[in-house]
């Protein structure tokens, strides 16, 4: 038996090129796949056993036993595809393979960074609100509906505090002719259509003195101080990377507690996390992403050896 750490991640994911150099320096055993790879590139052998399941994952050089893996880096790997199908067929086929496929590697019994129905159940930034918030942490005023008016009577609840508004889901449309990223923006009362058509988030403007990135790693925090100096970058920081400063700076003690305690009820080992720090001094939970890029800040801190040597020690034990 060869203790091996899987690695399950996608086309664009730059920084697990180096969790992996990081793994095999440390001479780990790794296996990296991606799940669009099945059928085409990745084959699956398994048979239930006395209740586990046995076999292995296949590649044109490579082959896993399902037992040997201890650890399992599992980050943005690709959709299924099915080019040479219809598309009625390949909507069976996917559903076949996410079922099939994807029910094999969450019954492994290894250490996950993070389990893929863990990370998908803590998208929901609603949940997320309440669990920071049962947590300890500080969270901003916030409305999730699909009535305009409801906006309006949100607005006179808040007073003087601006409004702003940010995209639930995935933040990017894509129209006939361009892609659009939706940025937070504020709130024009006199532009409200559309909000019927589906969930709109609308929260308080918090103050900002600067703003934080915070990356979770087997329950340390690593945060990163962000500082902006173009209107864009100070409304949304992802709208002008140019215009961005970036400081390691320390976890207050009692964020880094309520942080542990959020991860603990989200079942996670790894997240990145949104915060603004008020002028008063006060950290404010914005957003949470299970899985949250992180190679952007790889020169202000090691976080590829970071979560390699995490997963060294996961496939050790």
């Amino acid at each position: 038996m060869t203790n091996t750490v899987l690695v399950v991640d996608g086309p664009f994911e730059a920084g697990t090129d180096l969790v992996v150099e990081g793994l095999s320096a440390a001479r780990v055993p790794v296996f990296r796949m991606d799940t669009r790879d099945f059928p085409s590139k990745l084959e699956l052998q398994a048979i239930n056993v006395d209740g586990c399941w046995v076999g292995s994952l296949v590649t044109e050089h490579r082959r896993l036993s399902l037992g040997d893996v201890r650890a399992v880096y599992w980050n943005r790997p690709g959709l299924f595809e099915f080019p040479d199908l219809s598309e009625s067929d390949a909507h069976w086929a996917r559903g076949a393979a996410r079922i099939g496929l994807g029910g094999i590697l969450s019954s492994l019994e290894a250490r996950w960074m993070n389990h893929p129905a863990r990370a998908s159940a803590a998208e929901f930034k609603p949940r997320q609100l309440k669990v920071a918030r049962a947590a300890g942490l500080v969270v901003p005023k916030t409305l999730i509906t699909n009535s305009p008016e409801a906006v309006r009577c949100f607005v006179q609840q808040l007073g003087e505090v601006p409004l702003v508004t940010k995209p639930l889901g995935v933040p990017t449309v894509m129209h006939h002719s361009h892609l659009e990223t939706m940025y937070t923006r504020p709130v024009d009362l006199g532009g409200l259509g559309g909000v019927e058509v589906t969930a709109h988030l609308f929260q308080e403007q918090v103050p900002k003195g600067f703003e934080v990135r915070m990356i979770v790693i087997g329950g340390a925090c690593h945060s990163v101080r962000i500082d902006a100096t173009s209107d864009a970058a100070r409304m949304d920081w992802r709208a002008d990377y140019g215009a961005l400063k970036y400081t390691p700076i320390p976890t207050p003690g009692p964020v880094s507690t309520s942080v542990r305690a959020y991860m603990t009820v989200m079942g996670l080992t790894y997240t990145a996390l949104d915060f603004v720090v008020r002028p008063d001094g006060v950290w404010v939970f914005l957003e949470a992403n299970p899985s949250g890029q992180w190679a952007w800040l790889h020169e202000e801190l090691p976080l590829a050896a970071l979560i390699s040597h995490t997963l060294e020690e996961w496939c050790s034990t």
